[in-house]
Order: structure tokens, then C-alpha cells, then sequence
């Protein structure tokens, strides 16, 4: 074999290698993104469930939550503290999960789940006052634009018509 086929056979195991150092790569970084996406699921399980364990393990929270998403503007400072620190975190949450979602960090059921979330939550009286008082001040641009979207939606629902709690909390 001349030097001149040696170097030939030599482009062609290099060729091979970076074929297959590329598919490896490519199959690390699906790994990796399905990784991700399971996480921000994980996340947003967890901070479903943390903010729900917080509302019903405590009695003030609770009221505040109920009274408040029946009428926020009835509440006393102290329970319209309580309902926006409460409220304020589940949407800071669902922005959050959406925002990852623009960038394929979320599977597309994890944002049905949250719009579902914000959707129920719109159907609240108290929480629609909260956001028209300062919620388009508190929250991005584009997740402004998105709840007005989901609460427009809100309103053709049947009020009566049942929803999760406490996402929903129906009329005393």
C-alpha cells in the first residue's frame, strides 16, 4: 500500500469518525432535551403542589384564597396581601411555564394543563378585579396578552358550571 492509499484510508476512517461523533452528539442532546422537558414538568408539578400544600395548611391563607377569588376588592389589607402574594405565585409559576414552553422546554399537554390552570383561574370574580388592578402591571408583556386572551375566553363559561378547587371556587 502506497502512502498516498494510507492517507486516502485514513480521510475515510476520519470521515467515519466525525459521522459518527455527530450522531452520538445528536443523540446526547435528544437525551438531554427530553431530559428538560421532563424536568420543567417536574417543576411545575412541584410548584403546583407546594403552592396548594401552602393554601390548605393554612386557615388564614384559605379564607383569604376564598374570599378573595369571590371578591377582591371585599378583602381587608391584610387578606388582599395574602390573595396577591397567593396569586401572584401561581401565575409567576404558569408565566414560567409557558415562557419555557416558547423555547421547546415544555411538552405542549404540560401547556394545555397550565392555560386549563389559568383558565379556571379566570373564571373567578375576585381574580379578574385583581387583574385588571395590577396584574397587567405585575407580568410580561406577552403573558398579559395571553391571560386578557384566556379571560375573554372565561367569560363565555358557564358560571355556574363546576371547576377544580381551588383553581375555581364557586359562588357562595
Amino acid at each position: 500500500m502506497t502512502i498516498s492509499e494510507l492517507g486516502s484510508l485514513g480521510e475515510i476512517i476520519g470521515a467515519a469518525a466525525t459521522v459518527a461523533t455527530l450522531l452520538y452528539l445528536a443523540a446526547q442532546i435528544r437525551a438531554n432535551t427530553l431530559a428538560t422537558k421532563r424536568q420543567s414538568l417536574d417543576d411545575t408539578i412541584d410548584r403546583v403542589v407546594q403552592w396548594e400544600a401552602r393554601l390548605v395548611g393554612s386557615p388564614d391563607l384559605i379564607r383569604a384564597w376564598i374570599n378573595g377569588a369571590r371578591d377582591y376588592h371585599g378583602l381587608s389589607t391584610e387578606d388582599q396581601l395574602r390573595f396577591t402574594a397567593l396569586l401572584v405565585e401561581i401565575l409567576a409559576g404558569i408565566e414560567a411555564t409557558l415562557e419555557a414552553a416558547k423555547f421547546g422546554g415544555v411538552k405542549p399537554e404540560t401547556v394545555g394543563a397550565v392555560h386549563g390552570m389559568l383558565g379556571q383561574l379566570s373564571r373567578n370574580k375576585g381574580v379578574r378585579e385583581y387583574w385588571e388592578a395590577n396584574g397587567q402591571h405585575t407580568f410580561a408583556v406577552d403573558f398579559v396578552r395571553e391571560v386578557n386572551r384566556l379571560f375573554e375566553d372565561a367569560g363565555t363559561t358557564e358560571p355556574l358550571q363546576q371547576g377544580p378547587l381551588p383553581f375555581f371556587v364557586p359562588a357562595a
